[in-house]
């Protein structure tokens, strides 16, 4: 077991999305502004700014963005709004993953998110299993071999596929989005990644009208295994713990990745 165990998981993370598509994005970057327009009012800075030589111009290329058709419009902001007032989500899924070759596993458990970034999803089915992220690591913990995982969000390739997850961007930053079908209140979305990724190639919304739930999310991933994962039950807004988000591992288990 290495690193690869853990990216790949990023597929997973990826299809999770649905329950917590920028969840945090509206405090996160609120919070981001307030604190960069402190500092660039401090004294200090003021103090600095004006002893400093100006800086030359620099040409600065905008971020690429992603594009949403007129007839999917009204869902993908549905749905931007949903979570946006979510300060935590809870539920219960399914996850059903199908390999290229045919290879079918089922799994199920329960999943928790509170932003900014914070996410634990415990496996009941087939085996016990833990993945816990505090925003600035990502554990998984398997207490039947007693052996555990630690990466750090900052130093994998990880951030880059989980940076909406963890209140960076909207929807409409992240992806390109059309309508795929409408079926009384049932609505799927295709969302294509703007920055390609090795992880996932696109992704399925199915959300149920007019809450705009996101009850089902399929990834399809560069190499063609899909993942399937259901969210039944969701709550928002419960109590959660900052603790329930940590993790430290027992004295007689064994680290088996860097």
């Amino acid at each position: 077991m290495n690193n690869k165990y853990l990216n790949n998981f990023a597929r997973f993370f990826l299809s999770s999305a649905a329950c917590l598509v920028c969840v945090s994005a509206v405090a996160q970057e609120n919070s981001d502004q307030k604190n960069a327009a402190d500092a660039t009012n401090s004294p200090k800075a003021v103090e600095a700014a004006a002893n400093s030589a100006p800086a030359a111009p620099k040409a600065v290329k905008p971020a690429a963005k992603g594009t949403v058709t007129a007839d999917a419009r009204q869902y993908v902001d549905a749905v931007q709004g949903y979570y946006d007032r979510a300060k935590t989500y809870s539920a219960s899924f399914e996850q059903d993953y199908e390999t290229v070759d045919g290879i079918k596993k089922k799994s199920t458990g329960t999943v928790w998110f509170k932003k900014p970034g914070m996410m634990r999803w415990d496996y009941e089915t087939p085996e016990s299993r833990f993945l816990i992220s505090d925003g600035q690591n990502l554990w998984s913990w398997e207490p039947v071999y007693r052996q555990y995982c630690r990466q750090s969000l900052a130093g994998s390739q990880l951030p880059s596929a989980l940076s909406f997850l963890s209140g960076v961007g909207r929807i409409d930053d992240e992806f390109s989005v059309s309508l795929k079908k409408v079926k009384g209140n049932q609505v799927t979305l295709t969302l294509k990644p703007v920055v390609s990724s090795m992880a996932y190639d696109n992704i399925e919304f199915e959300i149920l009208m007019p809450t705009a739930k996101v009850y089902r999310a399929k990834v399809f991933d560069a190499m063609g295994n899909v993942n399937l994962i259901t969210f039944k039950s969701p709550e928002l807004n419960s109590e959660l713990d900052d603790a329930s988000f940590r993790f430290e591992p027992p004295k007689d288990a064994k680290h088996i990745c860097e």
